[in-house]
């Protein structure tokens, strides 16, 4: 599975620092994934990240977007004004916001408590889907593949991973299916 999908999180704890330096207005940190956390309902499903995932993903050229838009950069690992680094609870990350238009307008925002969201983008090599006592599918990604960038986010963009969850799902559906259709079938030799 290498098709691009998207995550989107409530930022809790954001740390928020103002700095005294010309080429960057402040600094915000938090944490872009954390593990083991169910997601709210994304459609029909419960998802998790596994404290694993990111083991071998090369952080070496990250970009930090706004909305996920590639034309709204904010840093960038191989600039070194995005740091990410795992620990037991997730990706953290520390941003330094650049001072520029949309550096001003996103850190004054984040610091209105407009933006509160932060997202990650991504693809999946492994992952693992089962159904949760209540019956929910439940996915847990096992295996990042490769991360492309992470995001300060106004909304959730469920949309552009919907498509490519919808089809994982379907085919635990199926595959649920099959067994019990093969469960049914007496076999005759």
């Amino acid at each position: 599975m290498n098709d691009r999908e998207t995550r989107t999180f409530d930022i809790k704890g954001l740390e928020v620092r103002d700095t005294a330096s010309d080429d960057f207005i402040g600094q915000i940190g938090g944490y872009a994934v954390v593990f083991n956390e169910p997601s709210q309902n994304l459609g029909g499903f419960i998802e998790r990240v596994d404290p694993n995932a990111f083991d071998d993903v090369d952080f070496s050229d990250v970009v930090a977007l706004y909305d996920h838009n590639f034309a709204n950069v904010l840093g960038r690992t191989s600039a070194n004004t995005l740091k990410l680094d795992i620990d037991k609870k997730g990706l953290h990350f520390i941003l330094d916001i650049p001072n520029t238009t949309l550096g001003k307008d996103v850190y004054t925002n984040i610091r209105a408590g407009n933006l509160k969201g932060m997202s990650f983008g991504f693809t999946v090599d492994a992952d693992d889907w089962d159904r949760g006592a209540d019956q929910t599918p439940e996915r847990v990604i096992e295996k990042i593949g490769a991360l492309y960038e992470v995001s300060v986010v106004t909304m959730p963009a469920y949309q552009d991973t919907t498509v490519n969850v919808t089809r994982a799902l379907e085919n635990l559906k199926q595959s649920e299916v099959k067994a019990k259709a093969l469960a049914v079938l007496t076999t005759y030799e």
